[in-house]
């Protein structure tokens, strides 16, 4: 649209909203006249503007009164729990059950951050995370007698096979289209010479060398050419291959993320539906079978919209007190039954830093949200074990970075960049792509074998089986959004994943209105 355009339209809507108030014989200010132009529907707000200033035997409509009548309107849509009443003879099997979880404080930052920004902070953090990352590979086995330092390759004979075990400092290519790529341990850099190949096993090396990220650790097999180690495989970390773990009980856990409580968009009458429905309220019988065998509600961050979190964002918020957000969201989490243990997590919407790792929630957030025995507040990340399976629980703030970085990867498939994730053993390879806080011990780094991953911050949900392991992104509560529309981004709100411990089958349970709830999944 041309300048001369934009300026025609904004004068016509100027004009409509002052002839509104002339004709009933009001003024407006310039003030108050930019304020409402920024509102949702201008002319129908302004209609009832000019209806309260006659009640008030105003004869100017000042930019005050626009603010007061908008606050009021605001309140008017803040989203209130319903009252849940439980079915007469709901008997659910997960009550019969007591829990059986437990929490790993080794995997999780809260009351732990010690970083203060220094070079010194930055040094111990990447040799922390070699240092770990080589215990993994090296106990995968292969390369030989070991890997050997950067610093012993000079003295070796021409032709000698070697691995190499570093953090990848660089990677580009060379005129002949090769790559050359730099990796760095605590003695110094290798150069690695990865060709398009001259037999099958090269070939692959140079295939598989497209998704070295930098900063991640990685072993190098190959053979010194001096000053060259000429590459012919690459080895990440990874897991290995495990038959999927199955449970004793007859329960299950739910997962959800990206509420967004305080946002115009959340879906309330949704989430509503699914306390109902979580309480008995299923209105088929498989409804109620599923819903009676959660025994664990897994929440994996920005269960708030926040305050501030990008431009213009007070626009597209209902509710404007931060605290409020937390109290809101609490009265939701308060309406759950009370023999499910819910474990909640932040994300980069929410009131923790934004930097990871992310501690838990505490003082006056914390208390917001209740403190009800069953509600526990870990990191993100952190580990929980929920009936013997080993579950990590990460926002995906990340998974940005790695869906921009590596080919084949796409918002519309959240569980591929999870499981390279997984396979790169680290929640957020590349460092300072997203906010990541140096501190001594590397946080994002997963050294514990999870049988659940459950992420979120894509709003759209996913599910996969890698090596044993569910992957498995809960996607959103909130309605899909002007950024993502922007960007072409189909969200999946309000769909529950419900994993079913003893049988292996995953549940999406859909909440598309009030009065109804699907269920669709399978075994994987």
């Amino acid at each position: 649209m041309l300048a001369g355009e934009k300026e025609s339209l904004v004068s016509v809507v100027d004009e409509e909203i002052v002839g509104l108030f002339a004709a009933e014989g009001l003024l407006v200010s310039p003030e108050a006249l930019e304020f409402l132009k920024g509102l949702d529907e201008p002319l129908a707000f302004a209609s009832r503007v000019a209806g309260e200033a006659r009640k008030r035997g105003l004869f100017v409509v000042e930019r005050n009164l626009v603010e007061e009548l908008a606050e009021l309107k605001e309140d008017e849509k803040i989203p209130v729990p319903a009252e849940v009443s439980r079915a007469p003879d709901w008997k659910p099997l997960a009550r019969e059950w007591g829990p059986d979880l437990r929490f790993f404080d080794s995997t999780d930052v809260s009351r732990k951050s010690r970083c203060k920004g220094k070079v010194e902070d930055f040094v111990a953090y990447f040799r922390d995370r070699l240092a770990r990352t080589r215990k993994i590979i090296e106990a995968r086995g292969g390369g030989g007698n070991g890997a050997l330092s950067t610093k012993a390759l000079p003295a070796l004979d021409r032709g000698r096979e070697l691995r190499v075990i570093g953090l990848v400092k660089s990677k580009r290519p060379t005129k002949k289209g090769d790559l050359l790529v730099e990796v760095e341990d605590e003695e110094g850099v290798a150069k690695v010479w990865i060709g398009k190949g001259r037999n099958e096993r090269e070939q692959a090396c140079f295939r598989s060398a497209a998704g070295l990220l930098l900063d991640e650790a990685v072993a190098v097999d190959g053979r010194w050419s001096d000053p060259f180690v000429i590459a012919v495989e690459i080895v990440w970390p990874d897991v290995p291959v495990r038959a999927p773990k199955r449970a004793e009980k007859d329960v299950a856990v739910a997962f959800l993320s990206d509420l967004h409580v305080g946002s115009k968009l959340f879906l309330e009458k949704e989430f509503a539906s699914f306390i109902r429905w979580i309480n008995g309220g299923a209105e088929t019988r498989e409804g109620r079978e599923i819903a009676g065998r959660i025994k664990y509600l897994v929440v994996a961050g920005d269960i708030v919209d926040g305050i501030g979190i990008y431009p213009r964002q007070e626009k597209e918020l209902l509710v404007r007190d931060i605290f409020e957000q937390y109290r809101i969201c609490g009265k939701f989490l308060a309406a759950l039954p009370d023999y499910v243990e819910v474990v909640v997590a932040p994300g980069n919407h929410d009131a923790v830093r934004r930097a990871e790792p992310q501690p838990g929630f505490s003082g006056e957030i914390a208390d917001a949200l209740g403190g009800g025995s069953n509600l526990h507040l870990v990191g993100s990340p952190s580990f929980a074990e929920i009936e013997g399976f080993s579950t990590l629980i990460y926002h995906g703030t990340s998974l940005d970075s790695i869906i921009a970085a590596l080919p084949g990867m796409s918002y519309a498939r959240p569980e591929k960049p999870m499981c390279e994730l997984v396979r790169r053993r680290h929640l957020s390879p590349l460092f300072g792509e997203n906010l990541i806080v140096p501190e001594q011990k590397d946080y994002m780094l997963i050294e514990k074998l999870p049988d659940i991953v459950h992420m979120g911050h894509v709003h759209k949900n996913g599910y996969e089986a890698y090596r044993g392991i569910l992957m498995v992104n809960s996607g959103t509560w909130q309605a899909r959004t002007e950024f993502q529309a922007k960007q072409g981004h189909m969200p999946s709100p309000g769909i529950l994943p419900v994993y079913d411990l003893r049988k292996g089958d995953i549940s999406a349970v859909r909440f598309a209105d009030e009065a109804k709830a699907g269920a669709e999944g399978g075994r994987l």
